[in-house]
């Protein structure tokens, strides 16, 4: 073998790696000769193999202790907890030589080598990707940190907003967090469910009432003089919370809500009463109370007695309202009381009352049409409230009732069409008659204003004339030109008493001359002029001491005076003897033609002087 060696002496390393393959990773100690049994060693000197395993050993010591060197100063140039910035990084130190060993272990005698591994080396692109990295890792772009953590922010700001107005938009329709009703929590309660919730309640709030004689009874509410408004305690409890968006969601803020009542203590005493005394022992407080027949408030007189002291129950009442939905029971004393409202009380507030129907309450329309309340009417208005605690009488009144009544009949009183005026005038429009009175238009507007009028007079216990809330519609005005100064004008009549004739003219132009009878002197025809307001082919006349029927042609123009036919008076027509009571009497052929001849609002001039006996 030796003749085949031709390498330098580098084969001789790779020879002496082959013997030893670990010799870079292990370090072998010093080959101890062993004990022999007497205690003595071998202390000959290594020499063949033995020789070259310590010469072998030394070597790789020596390198170990070298490579140690370098490994302490790279394993110092990695330091994965060194301040990440360099400028303010502490001066490195020493550092301890670090070895990996791999030692089987064994009994000592057995122990021939120790295996140590190399520490690693680190070149500087390996250190850069290790130690700079953990900075970069820490510091790798913060604004991208930032974005993130906004956008996760934001949206659970957007997730709560929509929560917030999702949660009240559920409940604007129903009950808010955090209400209760008798102490029971009605959250997320619609209208239709509260309404079966506050009847049950008010059913179940009967108040069971016994008295020392054992005597008992059970009243709901309504028997209690408690009046429930269902449809307001439902509201109310929809609208609780309302004030502000971020309390009404808010399970925390608790409101309770009672029932929407009136209660009458009156009524409590007297129903009690009635149940658990006799009527015989009850005393009874003196009232008021409308009667029809009179149309006045009289008195009803009470008398002493017995009564079961309302107190207790009151008390259990007030606690039904504001907690309904428990049933009570309770006792009740009786006293030996005098008259609870004294005749005198009841009496002076009688004539308060009635001073009411007497004080008249006048509403008008601001034209000339006018309406007086019915004392009936203002009785039903009036409400007595006796307190039989304080021993008195007041009066109140249902501003409801009056809203109601005034509502359904003022614009029936005081409503009214506008109607169109019309007139004559001359050629000058100069108006000479109106033959139809013109009329505004009036239409009642909104009638609370009125009501709480009203109310005040009536606390006032004063009469007033009050004015409605009225739009008003202004009247037209037609005109009808006439010409009684040209010849064949318009047509129109003068009669001449101390003639006793009348003259047809058309304008200027005569065009008919007819002989009368006019008013005697008792009840004369009246000078003037006139216009022609009504006519009847046939009227029954009446006046002061007679009665005509059948009376044909008749041409009103001053008020009940006219032309007409009279066949019952040919003599004086004949003769031109005023006898008739006013009008102006003519033959029944002629008081046709004047019917036909003068049209509404012709005029009719009287003239002359009534004679005294026959003027033909």
């Amino acid at each position: 073998m030796a003749n085949e060696y031709t390498g330098d002496d580098n084969q001789e390393d790779e020879r002496t790696q082959a013997v030893f393959p670990l010799d870079d990773q292990m370090d072998i100690p010093p080959l101890n000769m062993p004990v022999l049994h007497d205690g003595s060693t071998f202390d000959a000197e290594p020499s063949g193999l033995a020789g070259l395993v310590q010469e072998t050993q030394a070597k790789r010591q020596a390198d170990a202790a070298s490579a140690q060197t370098q490994e302490s100063q790279e394993t110092q140039a990695f330091d994965p907890l060194a301040e990440l910035d360099d400028e303010a990084a502490p001066e490195p130190q020493p550092a301890t030589p670090a070895t990996s060993s791999f030692a089987p272990q064994r009994p000592a005698a057995d122990d021939v080598a120790t295996v140590a591994f190399a520490a690693v080396a680190m070149n500087p692109a390996d250190d850069a990707a290790l130690g700079k990295g953990v900075s970069a890792a820490k510091t790798k772009n913060p604004k991208r940190g930032m974005i993130i953590a906004f956008s996760i922010i934001g949206a659970l700001l957007v997730l709560l907003v929509a929560a917030f107005f999702g949660t009240n938009w559920y409940f604007q329709d129903r009950v808010a967090p955090g209400v209760r009703f008798g102490n029971v929590s009605v959250m997320g309660k619609t209208e239709s469910e509260l309404t079966g919730i506050v009847n049950r309640a008010v059913s179940d709030s009967a108040i069971t009432v016994t008295d020392s004689e054992g005597n008992n009874v059970k009243a709901g509410l309504d028997k209690l003089g408690v009046t429930v408004n269902v449809k307001q305690t439902v509201r109310n409890l929809l609208d609780a919370k309302s004030g502000n968006m971020f309390t009404r969601i808010n399970p925390f803020a608790k409101q309770d809500v009672r029932l929407s009542a009136t209660t009458d203590n009156y009524k409590l005493s007297t129903y009690l009463t009635e149940q658990l005394v006799k009527e015989q022992d009850r005393a009874v407080a003196s009232n008021i109370s409308y009667d029809a027949n009179s149309k006045k408030f009289i008195v009803t007189e009470g008398n002493e007695g017995k009564e079961a002291d309302p107190s207790d129950v009151i008390a259990a009442v007030k606690k039904a309202v504001s907690q309904p939905g428990e049933a009570q029971k309770l006792s009740v004393m009786y006293s030996d009381v005098a008259m609870p409202i004294t005749v005198e009380t009841a009496t002076s507030a009688a004539n308060d009352a009635n001073k009411r129907l007497t004080s008249s309450l006048v509403i008008g329309n601001s034209k000339g049409k006018t309406f007086t309340l019915p004392a009936d009417e203002i009785a039903k208005w009036i409400q007595v409230k006796p307190d039989i605690q304080k021993g008195t009488i007041t009066l109140a009144y249902d501003q409801d009732a009056i809203k109601t009544y005034l509502s359904q009949n003022l614009a029936k009183k005081l409503d009214q069409d506008m109607v169109v005026e019309k007139n004559i005038t001359n050629t000058d429009g100069t108006v000479l008659t109106v033959t139809q009175k013109g009329v505004d238009g009036v239409a009642v507007q909104s009638t609370d204003e009125t009501a709480a009028q009203v109310l005040d007079a009536l606390n006032a216990g004063r009469g007033a004339e009050l004015t409605a809330t009225v739009k008003v519609t202004g009247h037209k005005t037609e005109s009808r030109k006439v010409d009684y100064t040209s010849p064949n004008g318009d047509p129109h009549m003068v009669i001449n008493l101390s003639e006793q004739k009348v003259y047809a003219y058309k304008g200027s132009t005569l065009v008919k001359t007819f002989i009368v009878s006019t008013g005697k002197p008792s009840t004369p025809t009246d000078n003037g002029t006139f216009f022609v307001h009504t006519k009847y082919q046939s009227q029954t006349m009446r006046g002061e001491g007679y009665v005509t029927p059948n009376v044909p042609w008749v041409t009103y123009y001053n008020q009940g005076e006219g032309f007409h036919g009279a066949p019952w008076n040919t003599a004086g027509i004949a003769s031109g003897t005023p006898k008739s009571h006013g009008c102006t009497n003519m033959r029944v052929e002629d008081a046709k033609w004047v019917y036909d001849f003068l049209p509404i609002g012709a005029m009719v001039q009287i003239v002359g002087t009534t004679p005294t006996s026959a003027v033909r």
